[in-house]
């Protein structure tokens, strides 16, 4: 009989759960109705304790062990339901100070910090795990036992119990007859943690089976949100319960796990650069993550045979991405010591703000192996297999970091096909519209990326930067040379070879110049043949900007597919007033 365990035991507790959850991860996503059903509580717990097992330091002392634990729970919960036992787990840390734990101060721990999760959770929800951990807690306050063997053999009957009554107390969970796939995972957490203590590893799925064919017929159904966000917060200098009052304005299902020190925030919104603009000032934002639960949604019980992602570099309209389900994962942007995630925690009209107005000049970076990691798997989720396409490696380490993360996870391999796009902005964005109209109308996995190749070599893009005043801060062009052009005002177009790598076309001191260079590129490709498609994209709306946008419609006789800003990555580099077109034109 087990009477202490210690901090090495600690965490075989922990790894012993995870491994329950792993196992039923996928019957957790499929009975994922609450709070949205977006079908991936199993994958963001099995993330977010998988992280925190994986990356703490275990020891003999519990109090270590378990803080560690907390930690790396706090900084890598998913989800939810992540932050919610990211919470529980620092509960525990913060109510013990003991270096081996005993069943009387696991119980007073348990308590505790079931207490304190509905504090951290706005406006809870009964019926939930929430309610399922309460319960719990209550119980084992009651029993009189002095091991961890009777008080997990005693206690798991009344836990599983409180996982089935969640399917008459929630009316979304009555609607379906599932129970709360957050309380399943709890209860499997805590199943784990009694195999190990009682040296059995048998798992008790019975009661689950019946839910393993359960499949959810209905569209994406939270009307008020579309993206699930979290933010990781260092060094808070406001008061938590203000600044969560002030957030609800702009979304819901608000929880967080942590302190002022280090918060990770989760919500639901439709302006996740809204949180960021009201996080400003407040703390530093060391990280944060952007799920579109629309797309969650609509893949959730059936994977489709091909998704394209590309990264935010590509300049690509909304109404396009939701038509065809693009995913998008972020350059990262560090200003002011806040990393924002381009396109989705920052728009480009705010960050030019920014950049005019510091004295610290902003800078970007590719995503780090971690994100792509994250964000990779996560569609895979959805997909059989994932078309990525990247901006012009001959520009951006992007495609390289992409390529490292998918060849050291073997069950990236035969799943993920890379596409260097050899463009960048607009004709990026351009690419990677055509690719999901091939690849809808494709019936060949393999004609279809013949088909890519094709149509790549087929789009040309020409920037008309204003300035060279960003290129130069940047550190993009030599700093004497960028002062010398700033100085006569000199402008320039850009452009992209057949390889991606980038050249200029020309230079002018005025405008008007810069127009006729760029309508005599697009005149040479009419030689060839018609212009099928183009798209405008610019830094910043202007006269300058619509007078440009006429002038192309009427020599072309169309209106672009869309006319979008640049992403704030690529406006980073080239600054206000610049404007661009990309077209598919002939080879």
């Amino acid at each position: 009989m087990k009477n202490e365990i210690n901090g090495q035991e600690l965490y075989q507790l922990f790894k012993s759960g995870v491994n329950e959850i792993e196992k039923n991860k996928d019957l957790l996503n499929r009975i994922n109705v609450f709070p949205v059903a977006d079908g991936d509580t199993g994958s963001n717990l099995l993330y977010t304790l998988q992280s925190a097992v994986i990356y703490s330091e275990n020891s003999n002392s519990a109090i270590d062990t378990l803080k560690s634990i907390s930690d790396n729970a706090i900084t890598y919960a998913r989800g939810n339901s992540g932050i919610i036992f990211s919470e529980f787990i620092h509960g525990l840390s913060f109510y013990n100070q003991a270096e081996e734990i005993d069943v009387s101060n696991f119980i007073k721990m348990v308590n505790h910090s079931s207490d304190r999760l509905y504090e951290v959770v706005k406006n809870p929800i009964e019926g939930t795990v929430l309610t399922v951990i309460r319960k719990w807690s209550s119980y084992i306050e009651s029993l009189n036992v002095s091991s961890f063997n009777d008080l997990f053999d005693l206690s798991l009957p009344i836990l599983k119990q409180g996982v089935h009554e969640t399917t008459k107390e929630l009316k979304d969970l009555q609607k379906h007859k599932v129970p709360d796939s957050g309380a399943m995972g709890f209860y499997l957490l805590i199943e784990g943690f009694s195999h190990y203590i009682n040296g059995t590893y048998e798992t008790s799925t019975s009661d689950w089976k019946k839910f393993e064919e359960f499949e959810l017929h209905e569209d994406f159904h939270d009307e008020k949100y579309q993206y699930c966000t979290q933010f990781f917060i260092k060094d808070i200098q406001s008061d938590l319960s203000n600044l969560i009052q002030d957030l609800e304005m702009y979304g819901d299902s608000i929880a967080y796990s942590g302190d002022t020190k280090f918060l990770n925030l989760h919500m639901h919104t439709d302006q996740p650069w809204m949180i960021s603009k009201l996080l400003y000032g407040k703390g530093n934002i060391v990280n944060s993550k952007v799920d579109d639960m629309k797309i969650q949604n609509k893949h959730r019980d059936h994977k489709e045979k091909i998704g394209i992602v590309t990264d935010s570099i590509a300049d690509i309209s909304q109404e396009v991405m939701d038509e065809y389900d693009i995913g998008l994962i972020s350059m990262n942007l560090l200003m002011d010591n806040n990393v924002y995630l381009d396109k989705k925690t920052i728009q480009v009209d705010d960050f030019l703000k920014f950049v005019q107005n510091s004295k610290e000049f902003p800078s970007s970076s590719q995503p780090n192996d971690q994100q792509i990691k994250y964000e990779i798997g996560h569609f895979l989720d959805y997909y059989e297999k994932l078309i990525l396409i990247t901006v012009s490696k001959q520009l951006s380490g992007t495609h390289q970091g992409f390529l490292k993360v998918i060849e050291n996870n073997p069950e990236f391999k035969g799943r993920v096909i890379l596409v260097d796009s050899y463009l960048n902005s607009g004709g990026q964005g351009l690419f990677v519209k055509k690719v999901a109209e091939l690849a809808r109308a494709s019936t060949s996995f393999e004609d279809l990326i013949q088909q890519i190749y094709i149509m790549r070599s087929r789009i040309e893009i020409y920037v008309a930067l204003n300035n060279f005043e960003n290129l130069s801060r940047s550190g993009r062009i030599n700093t004497r040379i960028a002062t010398f052009a700033n100085q006569l005002k000199m402008k320039a177009i850009l452009s992209l070879d057949k390889q991606g790598k980038g050249k200029a076309y020309g230079f002018s001191l005025r405008t008007k110049s810069l127009e006729k260079k760029i309508f005599k590129e697009i005149k040479k490709a009419l030689k060839r043949g018609p212009i099928e498609e183009y798209v405008l994209v610019y830094s910043n709306e202007s006269d300058a900007f619509q007078d440009f946008r006429n002038k192309v419609e009427a020599l072309l006789n169309k209106a672009p597919s869309y006319c979008i800003p640049i992403s704030s990555a690529t406006a980073l580099h080239v600054g206000k007033d610049s404007i661009a077109i990309a077209f598919v034109g002939v080879e």
